[in-house]
């Protein structure tokens, strides 16, 4: 069959076959992954930063802190509207209802796995913005969640840098390592 093709179709063929297996799926196809994060927050005036690893999986989002150095190795598990915390230094494992504001982020991250197209649409009022079919933010009840800096990593693309803006609060997580 290859042979009675012309080299024009055969090199289009080809192309074809390239864009078909090479396309990067976006990070919100995959129901888990690990990213390593490192969360910069302004809330009310004030600074902090930490830096952990997130693991999410099936709408369960799980935190192990690797700095700063009081909090390393704390475990934060949240999964609908309970979280669970290790803490390494006492043994000791406490669970909590989420408060709001932690919810933020998993929230995102559930409300992702709803998108079946990359055009801006509105969902439960929840409005999903695309720019050349790259999610660009997120616009929803008190907060706006922007995504930025694409890149691929293992057939899939994921943004670097997402920041969540609720009011006078504003938190940047700079991602790495998607895996």
């Amino acid at each position: 069959m290859l042979k009675n093709l012309t080299m024009v179709k055969k090199v289009m063929l080809l192309f074809l076959l390239v864009s078909v297996f090479s396309f990067s799926k976006d990070f919100w196809e995959k129901s888990n992954f690990t990213v390593n994060v490192v969360e910069d927050a302004t809330i009310n005036g004030n600074k902090r930063s930490k830096s952990y690893v997130m693991n999410y999986n099936s709408g369960t989002l799980k935190l192990t802190i690797t700095a700063p150095k009081v909090n390393k190795g704390e475990v934060y598990t949240f999964s609908g509207a309970k979280k669970t915390i290790y803490y390494p230094s006492l043994k000791q494992t406490v669970t909590q209802k989420v408060e709001k504001d932690e919810a933020t982020i998993l929230a995102v991250f559930n409300k992702l796995r709803t998108i079946r197209s990359k055009k801006t649409q509105t969902k439960n009022g929840d409005t999903f913005t695309f720019s050349n079919n790259w999610l660009t933010a997120i616009k929803s009840k008190g907060y706006t969640v922007n995504f930025s800096d694409y890149k691929p990593s293992n057939g899939y693309n994921y943004p670097t840098k997402l920041a969540v803006t609720d009011g006078s609060s504003q938190i940047i997580y700079r991602l790495s390592n998607f895996r």
